[in-house]
């Protein structure tokens, strides 16, 4: 991995090495938890004999690691108070390496507390007495945390669960696939708690369970919202402290070998989702992957052996591993039912909705002038409606790539065939009559209007107006 992807609004892109070495992974590891704030500007990091048992590596591997950073201006030596961070407004990069990954934070946590809601409010108007039991009992039966890993890792499995027992498929598969930023969010909520941890998580277990079990909708949306603020969030960490020390400590094990395998696997998964791991339906090669990732063959193998285990991929004895066509998957169950409309409405709502707003703060002329460009087109007669469709689809990718977030970016991409299909039937299940491209030309009108004008209020009404009629029309038609 090159350092210098990190704090990019961009997926990080893995380089090619030739001759991968753990002192890079460890300076990927610091550069994490700088990111993360678990080492915040100014921040002293542990001797380098403590990093060197803790991952394990020689000391001689750790002095590369923390050499590359020091030559790349993020730590520092300081006399007599060892290696640390250095402050705030000393290093571009840093600086910037921080705030776009704690934007990104922001706009996960609001993502998925939108989908908790759903989750909760599909979950309990659509399930009877015996699956509201079963999930409450689930709940319960999770181990109590000894780390934030721990919380991280069961915070994302309770979603899954949650998921599962709506009976909806969109939901569940749209919750797979945030697996990855679910448990980032999580770690890092629950990351800054020095005490009390597995009492706090155990107490919000309990109140969820109960609202789950008794069907009291405030209570479990209550619940499950609590994890997302999180004990850790807001709080001022004393990296020097003995007890944050260990915790940063553990963070290196990013290089051993389990975590790694985590890792790897996790990664696999973004790149499954964004299209760039499979050639003509099958994965890439292990040997390309190891080269991409910078690992041994072997790692790769524990790798994917997880992944089948959870069904993104599959093995062929004659050509190797497929990826599992989730999207396509998603696409079926989009057109399936009026039920799985509305729920890909409620979905876009929240997107759009959102996209809309950003990027009347952050378009640059040249994003608005592609805004301008496709509306002119949306306007001419005698298009058809396959392009109809076409244009329609780009307005709302280059109103999302306006506004400049990561994470929506990340779920655009994914969600990509499944707002195709949904796209393609709306327009002719909603049947908004004769005046239907009329209407949506003025709506779409209205918005690039308030996005020029930077209008952050007009342009989320225009947004909310566009997609509320297609929500609207499905409640009418059921």
């Amino acid at each position: 991995m090159m350092i210098d992807d990190f704090g990019k609004l961009s997926a990080i892109d893995l380089h090619m090495q030739t001759n991968p070495a753990l002192s890079d992974r460890l300076a990927v590891a610091v550069l994490g938890m700088i990111a993360s704030g678990n080492l915040p500007p100014g921040a002293r990091l542990p001797a380098e004999r403590r990093i060197a048992m803790a991952v394990p590596a020689s000391r001689v591997c750790v002095r590369t690691a923390l050499a590359r950073l020091k030559s790349e201006g993020y730590i520092e030596a300081v006399q007599g108070s060892g290696t640390r961070v250095v402050p705030m407004n000393q290093n571009a990069k840093l600086d910037a390496l921080i705030k776009a990954n704690a934007e990104n934070l922001e706009d996960l946590r609001g993502l998925i507390g939108f989908l908790d809601r759903c989750l909760i409010e599909r979950l309990l108007t659509r399930s009877g007495p015996e699956t509201l039991n079963e999930v409450s009992a689930a709940i319960m039966a999770l181990p109590p945390p000894a780390h934030a890993q721990d919380v991280a890792e069961q915070e994302t499995q309770l979603r899954v669960l949650i998921a599962n027992a709506t009976g909806n498929p969109v939901y569940r598969l749209v919750t797979e696939q945030l697996r990855r930023g679910m448990h980032c969010l999580f770690d890092h909520s629950h990351r800054m708690a020095r005490g009390g941890l597995s009492d706090f998580v155990l107490s919000r277990r309990h109140a969820l369970s109960a609202g789950i079990c008794h069907a009291d909708m405030e209570v479990a949306k209550a619940a499950l919202s609590a994890a997302i603020a999180g004990v850790g969030h807001g709080s001022v960490v004393d990296a020097d402290h003995p007890t944050h020390q260990d915790t940063i400590l553990r963070g290196f094990a990013v290089a051993g070998h389990e975590e790694l395998k985590r890792r790897i696997a996790r990664e696999i998964v973004g790149m499954i989702a964004t299209g760039r791991a499979s050639e003509g339906g099958h994965l890439i090669s292990e040997r390309r992957l190891a080269q991409l990732f910078g690992v041994s063959r072997t790692s790769i193998r524990k790798a994917l052996a997880a992944l089948r285990e959870e069904g993104v991929v599959a093995s062929d004895e004659r050509t190797g591993s497929r990826v599992m066509d989730m999207k396509s998957e998603l696409a079926t169950y989009a057109a399936a039912d009026l039920d799985h409309l509305r729920t890909m409405a409620r979905l876009r709502g929240y997107l759009e909705v959102w996209a809309a707003s950003r990027a009347a703060a952050r378009a640059t002329e040249a994003d608005l002038e592609d805004m301008r460009r496709i509306l002119s087109e949306m306007g001419r007669s005698h298009l058809t409606p396959r392009r109809r469709i076409d244009l329609d689809m780009r307005l709302h990718l280059t109103i999302t790539r306006a506004a400049g977030s990561a994470v929506h970016l990340y779920v655009t991409e994914i969600l990509r065939d499944l707002m195709m299909a949904y796209f393609d039937i709306s327009l002719g299940v909603a049947d908004f009559g004769p005046a239907c491209d009329a209407m949506l030309l003025n709506h779409h009108t209205k918005i690039v209007t308030a996005i020029t004008a930077g209008d952050v209020a007009a342009a989320a009404r225009a947004m909310s107006e566009h997609v509320g009629a297609f929500s609207n029309r499905y409640e009418e038609i059921g």
